[in-house]
């Protein structure tokens, strides 16, 4: 019975070291292309925040489960959680390292309401693979599923060259243990062995 219960506070602490909420910060890389109210001095910068840390060695992970709130700023519009949304249906995508650290993400966010029709105006910020781009009054050129896919060229736009770098301060030291599908069994069968021993002894 006690080496069930140590071995129920051990996988508990585990659950709790892996699930609180942490904040990642991006900084991007200057703009070297811009155009209107937008300058080379400019950059994407901004945060997100998560219920819990995202997994390590992940390719293009959907974090829409665990995203709690978001802000991101280019020099000119700030697009947050708030006033903003992500394209649908594409969900904010994650790359991770072994560390748990983002290497890329695919993030298209867009000032709501988002345009449903060709002609109709949208403010742009995307975090992409390989660079940002951010855009004032985007007309839209072309609609698939009841939302712009195409953008025609803003008056006031900007694009970096590469990409810039995320960080979080709660990485750990070593590779962040995950819950599978087996461990939350396992706990489940510990639970429950626990109850019928308490059961057992009452009778």
């Amino acid at each position: 019975m006690k080496r069930i219960l140590i071995g129920i506070a051990l996988l508990t602490s585990l659950i709790s070291g892996y699930a609180h909420a942490v904040t990642y910060t991006y900084t991007g890389d200057n703009f070297t292309r811009a155009n209107g109210v937008y300058t080379p001095a400019m950059r994407v910068t901004g945060t997100f925040t998560t219920s819990a840390l995202v997994p390590p060695n992940r390719t293009d992970y959907d974090i829409s489960g665990i995203l709690t709130s978001w802000s991101f700023f280019d020099g000119v519009q700030t697009i947050n959680s708030s006033n903003g949304t992500f394209k649908p249906p594409r969900p904010p995508l994650v790359t991770t390292d072994a560390f748990g650290g983002i290497t890329s993400t695919s993030f298209y966010f867009y000032r709501v309401p988002i345009a449903t029709v060709v002609g109709a105006e949208n403010d742009l910020i995307w975090i992409g693979r390989f660079q940002d781009f951010a855009a004032l009054d985007a007309l839209c050129d072309r609609v698939t599923d009841g939302y712009c896919d195409v953008w025609a060229f803003a008056a006031d736009r900007a694009v970096s060259s590469v990409r810039g770098a995320w960080v979080t301060s709660d990485l750990p030291s070593k590779p962040i243990p995950t819950m599978s599908q087996w461990s939350l069994m396992l706990l489940a069968l510990m639970l429950g062995m626990v109850a019928l021993a308490r059961i057992r002894r009452q009778v």
